[in-house]
């Protein structure tokens, strides 16, 4: 079983447990009842923002939810999307602001070697 349905699996048990229907926890994280079944189905993994609002929202710690582990693949994956990528360089070289053009650009360099190792497990 992928991240995406462990943590589906544990939204839908979690809501279930609670009474809630899926339009019930679409109103209370302020999103829609069919964002609400790609989660629980799978087919959509939840930003770190809606975890938190869940975690919120059922009263339990975001590890509840999910793991530091799977927390990690997700980061991994996020990563290596392309549209994010650049955006991910860009963010890490201006949180770097106080360093020096060089310093930033080993930065630079050492991520996206890291990014081009970290080839998450891709299969369903």
């Amino acid at each position: 079983m992928n991240t995406s349905k462990r943590i589906g699996l544990r939204i839908r048990t979690m809501r279930q447990s609670r009474r809630m229907t899926q339009a019930d926890l679409a109103y209370a994280i302020n999103q829609s009842p069919s964002s609400i079944t790609m989660y629980e189905t799978g087919r959509r993994c939840p930003n770190f923002e809606t975890l938190e609002a869940l975690a919120d929202t059922f009263n339990v710690p975001l590890a509840s939810i999910v793991t530091n582990d799977e927390r990690l693949e997700m980061n991994l994956q996020l990563f290596n999307e392309p549209s994010a990528h650049d955006q991910q360089i860009r963010l890490v070289v201006d949180m770097m602001e106080p360093m020096t053009y060089e310093q930033k650009q080993q930065v630079v360099a050492i991520v996206r070697a890291f990014a081009s190792t970290c080839q998450p497990d891709r299969k369903g």
